[in-house]
């Protein structure tokens, strides 16, 4: 859990590695969230191709040889990307779970450190767990990024585009543009300068799952007892009436025939 964690801060030391190196560039992330709390984790990087050809780094994409190779090897999907004009890298990886990416402590997300120490310890979601469902807080700050990159660059030149799909209406959040009834946000960093900041809940379908189990498991219980109960009493319902049935046979006066007075005669 604590490893996707790293592979992913080494995935975004690479990211402005390669913004320091090529200049203007796109940067597009998209998190999906799903009902079942896996998380589709995507990263568009992409320059002109003007100045991907004129770049001695790199060719025909951004990422060289041996980074793809290191991102392979923690899991991560690397593919060509191409759009008009631009060229770079999609870079792709699920996670099982957003539940072990998130603390019950306060998280202020801040990309600067990962520049600074791209292998400690961090999480990206405060959770605030409940048994029918769980609240997640993010709060992901960017603007530090352009103080620790130590160039003459600055936000302004890049297209920045940060994208987070829910599997539900958000509960808050700050998005430059909303869409999906609330379901997916986006930021464009060059119109805001605010750290990004959105809540979500999602339902804990195995609880719920458990809970259904045992109302299922407690109504066949009782109506397995009500059957039961139902069964002996009509046995005994039964063997009332047919007891008043031979009761009432035994009362009633028996009339002999006279062939039977006839034999009753001889035997005396």
């Amino acid at each position: 859990m604590i490893g996707n964690m790293k592979n992913l801060k080494k995935l975004i030391v690479l990211l402005f590695t390669v913004i320091i190196v090529s200049g203007c560039v796109k940067v597009e992330t998209n998190m999906k969230i799903s009902m079942d709390k896996k998380m589709d984790f995507e990263i568009i990087m992409a320059v002109d191709k003007n100045l991907l050809e004129s770049n001695e780094i790199y060719q025909d994409e951004l990422l060289d040889d041996k980074q793809k190779e290191e991102l392979i090897n923690q899991g991560f999907e690397i593919k060509k990307y191409e759009d008009n004009n631009q060229i770079g890298n999609i870079i792709t990886k699920k996670f099982d779970s957003i539940d072990y990416l998130s603390s019950t402590e306060d998280i202020d997300y801040d990309l600067s450190s990962v520049i600074n120490d791209p292998l400690s310890t961090a999480y990206i979601f405060k959770v605030e767990k409940g048994f029918i469902k769980n609240k997640y807080i993010a709060k992901y700050d960017l603007n530090s990024i352009e103080n620790n990159t130590n160039t003459s660059y600055s936000l302004d030149i890049f297209d920045i585009i940060f994208k987070v799909s829910l599997p539900y209406k958000a509960l808050k959040n700050n998005a430059t543009n909303i869409d999906n009834k609330g379901k997916q946000l986006i930021w464009d960093m060059t119109k805001t300068t605010d750290p990004i900041e959105f809540e979500f809940e999602i339902y804990n379908i195995k609880n719920i799952v458990a809970i259904g189990l045992g109302v299922l498991i407690i109504l066949l219980i009782i109506i397995n007892r009500i059957l039961v109960l139902i069964a002996k009493r009509g046995n005994k319902e039964k063997k009332v009436k047919k007891e008043k049935v031979e009761k009432q046979n035994n009362n009633q006066p028996r009339f002999i025939m006279p062939q039977d007075m006839d034999i009753q005669n001889e035997n005396k």
